[in-house]
């Protein structure tokens, strides 16, 4: 992600956005507004919704924050400006994410046996989203940090993956 400060004060951001593995999360692991385990058609579907819309907005917002947080550290964007930024990212994913979420708890409405494959790609969705939420948490620390994150993992023995400045696989491994 980068983020520039135009000449009318504006601020250009190239984000990551989220994906559907936010919906596919949502679904999967969906709050349980009414009965306990009912799976009846209009309360599984109005579930899925919110899980899903709650899981695009806290996802984006997270996302935003870890983005922008290296332009709030050299100072190139006020507090105020990051907020605004991560307010109108999580409002924006979530406003994005109505049709995906939207079919998703109509089809889970529809035909609620489909929850146990709903709740498999809860999971899938989940590792998705921690992977490229540590992989954006990554960049947004300073060189110094990850310089010492990288000396303390070597002196209690964990290689690093190469893209968190691990020695590089050798050759046929």
């Amino acid at each position: 992600m980068s983020i520039q400060r135009n000449s009318d004060g504006s601020y250009t951001i190239t984000p990551r956005k989220p994906g559907v593995e936010a919906a596919a999360f949502g679904a999967g692991f969906a709050p349980d507004l009414g009965d306990p385990g009912s799976l009846s058609g209009i309360e599984t579907a109005g579930e899925v919704a919110t899980g899903g819309f709650l899981s695009y907005a806290i996802y984006s917002a997270v996302m935003a924050a870890l983005e922008t947080t290296p332009a709030r550290r050299a100072g190139e964007i006020t507090a105020a400006e990051q907020r605004e930024v991560i307010m109108n990212r999580a409002w924006e994913a979530t406003k994005t994410s109505v049709p995906t979420v939207l079919i998703l708890a109509a089809v889970l409405g529809i035909c609620p046996w489909l929850a146990p494959v709903a709740g498999i790609g809860g999971l899938v969705g989940g590792g998705v989203m921690a992977v490229r939420l540590v992989r954006t948490g990554w960049s947004a620390l300073s060189e110094d940090q990850r310089q010492a994150i990288t000396v303390k993992a070597t002196e209690v023995g964990v290689d690093l993956p190469e893209e968190f400045g691990g020695a590089p696989a050798p050759a046929g491994a």
